[in-house]
């Protein structure tokens, strides 16, 4: 259930409200019964009535045009059911990402990725465009003249295994230097999300880095393999889709690194 913007009871702190802008909880915090809510430039405060139930209280009060029923911002009806339950943070605080981000992140970078391996591999991609045409004229041949259809050609594999290769290691590079130096890439920041330590802010060190890189693309790894490769793509599965269920929103490879991926970008030199 969405929840619209306005001040609500701050999820973290029961003496606090803070600004839920209709997306994530804001860093706008005012005391629960301060009379500067309603002056605050963080919402219009007309518009609180419109968008969240109140509470009433006797009384005329400092705005006489509003009547006997002065109104303060309570907990929707559904808290404690969805949005009400406290965001899932990193232990100091910062809002995690959700799964949609991370997906789209992904898919820009993997775009990305693709078009340098393209560059990189184009010979390799040529003589494998060669052998696929071979084999389909071969086939048109085949129909046409009502003879035996050609065998797939074993050595397309063979043609493709440089691509899948240096695909793989272009990926790892850049995660692992984007990653190192600024705690995200092109995707993430399309989309507002970085990665660090899950206990300490700023880019992540390279240890943690690589082991969250190597175990994110060990499913393709195995995937390259022969008889087993079905097994690689199941884990990349699995572990794209772990942070649905998991407490912390980590996928497999972020408890390998220890890191979580956060919305916002990461201070260099975070303490």
């Amino acid at each position: 259930m969405t929840q619209p913007s306005g001040w609500y009871d701050d999820p973290n702190d029961a003496d606090l409200l803070r600004y839920w802008d209709g997306v994530v909880w804001t860093s706008h915090v005012a005391p629960r019964k301060s009379p500067t809510v309603d002056q605050s430039g963080i919402g219009a405060a007309q518009d609180l009535a419109s968008t969240a139930p109140y509470g009433s209280h006797g009384g005329q009060g400092q705005h006489g045009d509003r009547g006997q029923h002065e109104q303060q911002p309570v907990a929707p009806p559904w808290q404690g059911v969805q949005l009400g339950r406290p965001q899932p943070t990193t232990p100091d605080g910062v809002l995690l990402s959700g799964w949609w981000r991370r997906v789209a992140a992904r898919i820009v970078d993997g775009v990305i990725c693709a078009v340098l391996t393209a560059v990189v591999t184009l010979p390799a991609l040529g003589r494998a465009a060669g052998i696929m045409s071979d084999f389909f004229r071969a086939s048109i041949d085949a129909a046409q003249s009502g003879g035996t259809p050609p065998p797939a050609p074993v050595e397309l594999a063979s043609a493709l295994l440089p691509v899948s290769l240096t695909s793989i290691v272009l990926y790892f590079a850049y995660e692992v230097v984007l990653l190192t130096w600024h705690g995200t890439t092109p995707g993430r920041r399309l989309v507002g999300i970085s990665v660090r330590l899950r206990e300490r802010p700023g880019p992540p060190p390279l240890a943690a880095v690589v082991r969250r890189t190597f175990v994110k693309e060990a499913g393709s790894i195995v995937g390259l393999l022969p008889l087993v490769g079905a097994i690689g793509s199941l884990f990349t599965i699995l572990d794209s889709l772990w942070p649905l269920w998991d407490e912390r929103r980590q996928a497999l490879h972020d408890k390998a690194g220890a890191t979580n991926v956060v919305l916002g970008q990461q201070p260099r030199g975070g303490a």
